[in-house]
């Protein structure tokens, strides 16, 4: 029961001090709605936006399915990538570099080329957060993989294993824990890149909904934009927890 409490909790307790605080600071310089709005605006806010009025869905769920895609490209050409240049030392000297100096190219400065190439449509935001969420999901693959002990690869290689057996049942198992890590960096990244991309286009999510409402000066709109993107990119990192939890359970053995 204890452990129970303690895993719910926990991670509620930074929350709710988190709207203690922000309530305090509110009442106590009086900052009024129009400026920035307190908790229970916001609160009341998501209310009517979820429950009574429902606009705020079309909004969340474009900016859910575009960041869900671009999550899920990035991360199948992340793990392709990072496998086969830590499986292949030839390729790694050969595209690592490459993925590097691509890495090093502010993601930012290149949508509005995506745009002219594939126009103002859902599918150049999900190409954006592809690349964006891209390189965590990349590092934690290779540093996986790499991670693999030579006794295991020796292990594997003496009962002739190859190349595939050897990555799907040795490599790949071993890499699980830092691939989940770097989809948790990488969800949060994809967010963000699905809102600056929403920014640019200008064609609804919750990017736009917060650019339009600020420029209306309907900052509790904006804000509530932001705390449900904040709930989004949360529930993400905690569903990979979980999955992480549940797939690598070793690991949680070893710490223990």
């Amino acid at each position: 029961m204890n452990q129970v409490l303690k895993r719910v909790l926990l991670p509620i307790a930074p929350v709710i001090a988190f709207f203690v605080i922000w309530y305090c600071v509110i009442a106590l310089f009086h900052i009024p709605n129009r400026v920035f709005p307190g908790p229970e605006a916001v609160l009341e806010r998501i209310y009517s936006g979820l429950f009574t009025d429902a606009d705020l869905w079309p909004h969340l769920s474009q900016t859910l399915q575009s960041t869900i895609l671009g999550f899920l490209l990035g991360t199948l050409l992340a793990v392709v990538f990072g496998s086969v240049l830590a499986m292949y030392k030839r390729v790694e000297l050969l595209m690592y570099p490459v993925v590097v100096v691509l890495q090093a190219v502010p993601k930012v400065a290149i949508a509005p080329l995506i745009l002219l190439w594939l126009g103002y449509e859902t599918k150049s935001t999900v190409v954006l957060v592809a690349l964006i969420c891209f390189f965590p999901i990349f590092v934690g693959t290779f540093v996986g993989i790499r991670a693999t002990p030579p006794v295991l690869l020796d292990l594997f290689k003496s009962l002739n294993a190859n190349s595939l057996k050897l990555y799907w049942h040795c490599c790949l198992p071993n890499a699980a824990g830092s691939i989940i890590s770097g989809l948790q960096v990488g969800w949060g990244f994809a967010l963000v890149g699905c809102v600056v991309m929403e920014f640019i286009v200008g064609m609804g999510g919750a990017g736009f909904l917060i650019d339009n409402s600020a420029n209306s000066l309907d900052t509790t709109t904006a804000v509530t934009a932001m705390v449900l993107l904040g709930v989004l990119g949360y529930v993400g990192g905690a569903l990979l927890t979980y999955a992480k939890e549940k797939l690598v359970f070793w690991e949680g053995s070893k710490r223990s």
